[in-house]
């Protein structure tokens, strides 16, 4: 199995990034009420302006909490955003579409906590980085054009003087940055094929007391590999028996040609031949007709059954090697 291509990082944007802070320790507690009620109507109210089924915005609530300087200190602070939620629901989205982008075009090779490492193929590389930098122009960059154009509005304005009414420095607004950067893919280029056998510098080692060490190296290395091999097998298994049981797709074909063009770029021929290409036959009758096919094709009228089946039996093959 061929494991080489990028190894991907992602960075996107939160939403956070367009939430500020209001420090609102130095008014009166009833103030302090006043201006959160108020505050929480002029955000709904903004809301229904600025979304496009206004029927639907159930308003919106500011969030405050106390923070500890010292002992004796403590700070009253208001937290919210002065723009439409729409924005936020922009990059909401986008940044779910972003991690389906990066999981359609890759592996998962190791997961560690809630973080994972992906393996981009080199055939996929180019559709995944265009699809970011498409990102990039056709939301983010349109999205800092409104909220420039937002901050000089009127509905900005009325939050500044709202603030100021209740004893708060308004200038916390019209100095907030909302940093609002490109989504990026960092990609890295790696061989986990890499053989310590076929390397100058290790074969002019042998000759000296290093052996021992290249022994070892080699060693890790091998049952990194395996471990990463299975893994990517794993994660494709995964994703076909999904396919295979039979839950809906927008986009069946297209779900099916990408997997291909992985299994291909890895060195997973067999998989193709052997479960996507009779995989996107069966798919491709109609349902009645897909347990026949499927018996005929995999021996089995269990299609999910006969897609682990034979995956498993390919992982076994590849564990032994």
């Amino acid at each position: 199995m061929s494991l080489n291509g990028f190894i991907v990082d992602v960075r996107t944007v939160s939403e956070s990034n367009l939430e500020l802070e209001v420090d609102a320790s130095r008014i009166a507690w009833e103030e302090y009420r006043k201006l959160v009620d108020e505050l929480g109507d002029v955000l709904s109210e903004v809301d229904e302006r600025w979304s496009a089924r206004s029927w639907l915005v159930r308003g919106r609530s500011v969030r405050g909490r106390f923070r500890r300087v010292t002992a004796e200190d403590r700070r009253r602070i208001l937290r919210f955003s002065p723009l439409p939620s729409s924005y936020s629901n922009i990059l909401k989205n986008t940044r779910t579409y972003m991690y389906c982008l990066v999981a359609d075009n890759c592996l998962v090779l190791e997961q560690v906590g809630t973080r994972k490492v992906y393996l981009l193929p080199r055939p996929m590389a180019p559709l995944l980085v265009e699809g970011v930098d498409k990102i990039n122009r056709e939301v983010i960059e349109p999205l800092r054009k409104n909220i420039r154009e937002f901050k000089d509005g009127e509905d900005y304005l009325k939050i500044e003087q709202l603030l100021f009414r209740h004893g708060i420095d308004p200038t916390v607004l019209r100095t907030a940055p909302f940093n609002v950067g490109d989504f990026v893919v960092d990609v890295l280029p790696v061989d986990f094929g890499y053989s310590v056998n076929g390397d100058d510098v290790y074969t002019r080692m042998r000759r000296t007391e290093k052996v021992r060490g290249l022994e070892i190296l080699k060693a890790q290395l091998s049952r990194k590999h395996r471990e990463y091999a299975l893994n990517a097998v794993s994660d494709i298994t995964r994703r076909i028996v999904d396919l295979a049981s039979g839950r809906r797709s927008h986009d069946l074909e297209g779900k099916l040609g990408a997997l291909k063009e992985i299994c291909d770029s890895l060195g997973l021929g067999d998989i193709s031949e052997r479960i996507l290409k009779p995989l996107k036959e069966i798919m491709g009758v109609r349902a009645s007709e897909r347990e026949d096919l499927t018996e005929k094709l995999f021996g089995t009228r269990n299609l999910k059954e006969a897609v682990e089946n034979a995956l498993k039996a390919f992982a076994q093959v590849l564990e032994e090697e």
